[in-house]
């Protein structure tokens, strides 16, 4: 431990290697004496790619390679490698597709001239390669879902794949190019309960429906900006108001539906907003125009933001009436015109008009025609003079509110004459 590290005998054995090898190198490296040296697999440069794209083609697979073996100086050797040496190939006057073999020119580093190398094998030599038709296209995306929802949420279908770009475009040999039939993105993932947004890869499928692997072209993009659409569902009651009349109050009207729900999808904030009312709200019935027995055809109307899953777009409502409801037909002789056009008048040509009243029978007894009025308003009639038909309000003047008697129909119709005052 006492002696000093420069006393050490192992050190001075390193120092000895590291000088001998440091003046080895500088030996070699200013030795003028050439030696041989063989550089492998040099990929072949083509020269006139630029005229053959401009001819619909292209050059078809991985370049080819060739090896040459050179005789330089040290100095001159580490220059050369299978990266700085490049062979040449002129392909600018091939015009038509096929196999072609040609001589490639072999071209130095530029810190090398031709006379520092010798070239003992592979100065000249001839290549084989492919000329192919070249052809660009650009090609639809489709999507494909192939995981799960959770419960009370569907998936979108086809129609609810947005893509960005919408469609790619690839470009290559043409009977590669050829064979893509459209580009197919897909969607996985367990459980969801919300719209999928993201970066996703995309594969070729070809026209029989089967995915082509490892195809050698060039696409436009790597990935796709896809939305994917995941629906929350929920099945909604149906419903119809009443409104009172004819007779008839709302506890003595019942109905039947030829559907009672409906199941809707749409996003989460739709069907919590239609959720949140209660029912769908087919339509309005005015008492005062249906019979016991009657059908009425509603359409189901939704927002855009809700789809129908159920697929039936109407409801059929069979109208049940009390049966102490009773009706009767009176003739109506009272029968008038009012608010003609200024400078016109008009009267009823309708002498008498036969008109239905519905109501308990103990009301109804104590009707005649005497208790009706029929009354035809012309203030929007056309101002020519003639006959005319034109909708009549009917008026019960009677005991009783319109929900215990009252006119059943809302078409009446009289002819009258207008003519100038």
């Amino acid at each position: 431990m006492g002696k000093k590290i420069l006393d050490s005998k192992a050190l001075y054995v390193v120092l000895s290697i590291v000088i001998a090898i440091t003046m080895w190198f500088y030996v070699t490296s200013m030795d003028g004496n050439q030696r041989s040296n063989s550089i492998n697999n040099i990929s072949i440069t083509f020269m006139g790619e630029e005229q053959l794209a401009g001819r619909g083609l292209m050059i078809a697979g991985e370049a080819p390679t060739a090896s040459i073996t050179v005789k330089a100086t040290p100095t001159v050797l580490a220059q050369l490698t299978d990266d700085s040496v490049e062979l040449v190939v002129d392909v600018s006057t091939i015009n038509k597709a096929g196999e072609y073999t040609l001589a490639y020119t072999v071209k130095l580093p530029s810190n090398v001239s031709a006379s520092q190398v010798q070239f003992v094998r592979g100065e000249t030599g001839n290549v084989t390669f492919t000329v192919a038709e070249y052809r660009q296209r650009e090609i639809e995306l489709r999507g494909k879902f192939v995981g799960t929802t959770a419960e009370g949420y569907l998936a979108g279908d086809q129609e609810d794949f947005v893509f960005t770009p919408s469609k790619i475009t690839i470009s290559g040999q043409a009977s590669l190019v050829n064979q893509v039939a459209y580009a197919e993105v897909v969607v996985d993932g367990e459980n969801l309960t919300d719209t999928v947004h993201g970066d996703f890869p995309y594969r070729f499928i070809g026209a029989s429906g089967d995915v082509i692997e490892n195809l050698d072209v060039e696409c436009s993009v790597a990935t796709v900006q896809t939305t994917f659409s995941i629906f929350a569902t929920a099945e909604v009651p149906l419903e119809v108001k009443f409104l009172e009349g004819g007779g008839v109050s709302l506890d003595q009207v019942d109905y039947t539906m030829s559907l009672d729900t409906l199941t809707v999808a749409g996003s989460k904030t739709a069907v919590e907003a239609i959720m949140s009312e209660g029912s769908i709200v087919l339509g309005t019935i005015d008492l005062g125009t249906v019979h016991d027995g009657d059908e009425i055809v509603f359409n189901i109307a939704l927002t855009d933001e809700l789809s129908n899953i159920s697929g039936v777009t109407q409801v059929t409502v069979t109208i049940d009436l009390d049966d102490s409801l009773q009706s009767k037909k009176v003739e109506a002789t009272n029968i008038s015109c009012i608010s003609p056009p200024s400078g016109w008048a008009a009267k009823a040509l309708t002498q008498m008009l036969e008109v239905e009243i519905r109501g308990s029978k103990e009301l109804l007894d104590a009707v005649t025609g005497d208790n009706v009025r029929v009354v035809a308003d012309l203030k929007d009639i056309n101002q020519a003079a003639g006959q005319y038909t034109v909708t009549a309000n009917v008026y019960l003047d009677s005991v009783g509110t319109k929900d215990q008697i009252d006119v059943v129909g809302r078409d009446y119709k009289i002819v009258i004459s207008l003519y100038r005052a």
